[in-house]
């Protein structure tokens, strides 16, 4: 491995804050929440954030947050929601129209659905289905089943949600990822979980399978999804699966050790992976690494301090050619040691990324400079309070806003989680100008 080079660090400021009086947040790091014209974003208004996981029962208030002149306006609710990835709002491409997922209670049970909202009308629309990932053009939407992963991955989930009726099958055939199309509200499996379990290497038949993470390329094409199980050694199996946008096509980029990933281009997926496929993936596959014997490793290895744990099984950013994944390359080696929530800048330059809370309590933003391969920490969020290793967590997710000028991280501050807003021009923009002279 190469000397680490030296990270510089340039400490770009905080611009807004959602107000503190509730707890506001957005969710994952795959979308963003400016809407087209960048001078409102969307989030969630949030009960208690150490109130648990939420159930049908919990209520967020979808809110327009202005930051300019630090407005907040409810314009809707939803209990279609979690702490990890929100109710998945997004903007349509053009005009002022989100959509977001919403759930119709049936006594304790509740059918997820989402929302259209027009802005400049206030008129809404109910779509018969949930929404996960958007394709670019905001035609269709591929979705997981929501009541399968609150079952199997409840983190991820929508606590209340009604289960499928074929939750207790392992890997069945009429469940999986869904598409609907936004106009029609039509819907149609897009990829089963028994189609993703057939893929490639044998997966065990004694484990609950699930699909999730479902992400579109930039231009449409291509869809990246994730395969999941849980090991008998008490850890995530995970399998990143790539098909055409019509789920024809399936064939595996990772596995293993798969975790956080965004597309570099239509050809390319960075992720956080190890190699995988070899010795490990079949030990864990065959719940080798559930022995009493070895589970005490198991356990000390999980605990390793990021680097030696990069180092001992070279987990790094991969970029990953989608069409010979086994030409990937390691992104920021002896930089970027840890796992993060990555997303590229829109002209690729920057990778936003961020940390894990360390032992202290610290969460590191960072951006990635792709040409220079060079990492530029330009904040430090301090976890508190709150667990920082558990279901409850309050990770930082950076999202870009549409000119490349921002970022919203949501941060756990004072006792409320909060959405704040980082001015990364000092970096970025100062980039760019060396650039053009």
């Amino acid at each position: 491995m190469p000397l680490r080079p030296t990270n510089a660090s340039t400490d770009c400021p905080v611009i807004a804050e959602t107000p503190d009086d509730a707890s506001c947040f957005f969710g994952f790091h795959d979308v963003s929440p400016w809407n087209p014209a960048d001078d409102c974003l969307v989030v969630l208004r949030a009960p208690e954030m150490q109130a648990g996981l939420p159930g049908g029962d919990a209520v967020a208030e979808v809110c327009l947050w202005r930051p300019g002149p630090g407005t907040i306006e409810p314009i809707g609710a939803t209990r279609a929601w979690n702490w990890q990835q929100g109710a998945r709002a997004q903007w349509l491409p053009g005009g002022n129209r989100l959509i977001y997922n919403a759930m119709t209670m049936d006594g304790n049970t509740g059918t997820v659905g989402a929302v259209l909202y027009d802005v400049d009308s206030g008129s809404e629309a109910a779509l018969p289905g949930p929404i996960g990932a958007l394709s670019p053009d905001g035609a269709t939407s591929i979705a997981p089943d929501y009541g399968r992963l609150a079952r199997y991955w409840p983190a991820y989930g929508y606590g209340g949600s009604r289960a499928p009726a074929s939750i207790e099958s392992q890997a069945p055939a009429d469940d999986g990822l869904w598409q609907m199309d936004l106009a029609s509200g039509a819907r149609t499996l897009f990829v089963s979980v028994g189609d993703a379990v057939a893929v490639g290497s044998a997966s065990p038949t004694n484990a609950d399978h699930f699909l999730s993470h479902a992400s579109f390329s930039p231009s449409g094409k291509r869809v990246a999804f994730l395969h999941r199980y849980f090991t008998r050694d008490g850890g995530f199996y995970t399998r990143m699966i790539v098909c055409n946008n019509d789920g024809a096509h399936l064939r595996i980029l990772a596995e293993e050790k798969v975790s956080h990933f965004d597309w570099f281009g239509d050809e390319s997926i960075a992720v956080w992976t190890r190699p995988g496929g070899g010795r490990l993936a079949a030990a864990r596959r065959s719940g080798l690494l559930a022995n009493p014997l070895l589970k005490p490793l198991v356990n000390v290895a999980r605990k390793l301090k990021p680097g030696l744990k990069q180092a001992m099984l070279r987990e790094f950013y991969f970029m990953i050619p989608v069409d010979d994944p086994k030409a990937r390359r390691p992104i920021g080696q002896g930089q970027l040691e840890q796992d993060g929530h990555p997303m590229f800048s829109k002209d690729r330059r920057w990778m936003l990324t961020d940390t894990y809370a360390n032992s202290d309590g610290l969460q590191t933003l960072i951006l990635f400079d792709m040409k220079a391969g060079a990492r530029i920490d330009i904040g430090h969020f301090n976890h508190n309070p709150g667990s920082t290793d558990s279901d409850l967590k309050c990770d930082l997710h950076p999202r870009w806003n549409r000119a490349g000028t921002q970022v919203c991280i949501d941060a756990a501050r004072g006792g409320t989680r909060q959405c704040l807003i980082v001015d990364v021009t000092k970096v970025a923009g100062a980039a760019a100008l060396d650039e053009a002279a």
